[in-house]
Formats: structure tokens, sequence, C-alpha cells
């Protein structure tokens, strides 16, 4: 089934933190089949800390968005972040955004994820590989939910990155 990922980050070394996260995610979740380009973006939520680094990946996965969701933890955990501060520095992101056409709300997992319309460097970066997918709950595309979002926040490409 196709999954779609956020990644992020702004602690260290952010190029070199995806770079080492593919063939992890790769080896416990799936395999990557398109990723966008990178973008630079300011903190969302909280705002006083470095700017972050976003791309969103397509991947094929067999296994079960529970399974999904602790793997990238344990391989977020493995980038040594720390879950102290909501929307705080990181070194790594991983967040599941879509898993097909599910809709899932446990106490553990929403997906898709429950604030996609309201981030602009979520939808740029999906808008670049997937601009017509449909979100499940709000039957808009991806294209269609980026000229609608009223985030006003630069998203800025990152060259070469």
């Amino acid at each position: 089934m196709h999954v779609y990922l956020s990644l992020g980050g702004n602690l260290g070394n952010t190029q070199e933190i995806f770079e080492a996260c593919y063939p992890m995610i790769e080896n416990k979740v799936g395999l990557i089949l398109q990723k966008s380009s990178c973008y630079r973006t300011a903190a969302w939520g909280l705002q006083d800390q470095a700017d972050f680094v976003n791309q969103v990946i397509l991947l094929e996965s067999a296994l079960l968005p529970e399974a999904i969701l602790v793997a990238i933890q344990a391989i977020e955990k493995d980038f040594g972040r720390e879950r102290q501060v909501t929307w705080g520095p990181r070194t790594l992101d991983l967040d599941i955004l879509f898993v097909g056409q599910q809709i899932i709300q446990t106490a553990n997992l929403q997906v898709p994820h429950p604030h996609i319309q309201d981030r602009k460097f979520i939808l740029i970066p999906m808008y670049e590989i997937a601009a017509d997918f449909e979100h499940p709950v709000l039957n808009k595309s991806i294209a269609e939910l980026l000229l609608e979002t009223k985030d006003t926040s630069a998203v800025t490409l990152i060259p070469n990155l």
C-alpha cells in the first residue's frame, strides 16, 4: 500500500540525517518510491528556534499503520529524537501523512495527519510528488488544499539537497 511520510528536522546536519534515515526507512517500513525536493521553512508552532528542512516521501509498505508508527518512532529515536517540547527542535521528525485512502482515529494515530491542510511545508513537497492525490476526509486534491490553505509562511526550495 502507498504511504506518504513527512521528514523534518532542525538540529544537526539535516541533509546527512535524511540521507542516513532513507535506508533505515526502507529496512523497517518499505520501499521508497519517490522523494520530494527539500524545503526550508520557519518553525511552525513553537517559533523561537532554527528553521526546519522538510521533505515528503512516498513508500510502498506491507505494514499495518500502527506498525509503521512504531517503526518510524524507533528511527527517530535512533537519530536522537527526544519528545520533551511539543513542536520543539529535533534532529528528525517522521510523520505519517496518508496510508492509501485509509482513515484511522486511535489514541496513538490519526491518519490522515490532522494538520496537512494547515501546513505549506507539507503541502508544497506533497504537491511536487502527488498534486492530484485526494485527501480522504476533505475530499480535495493536494493541489486544491495548497490553493486554499491559510498558511502564509515562506517555504523555500533548497537546491541540490
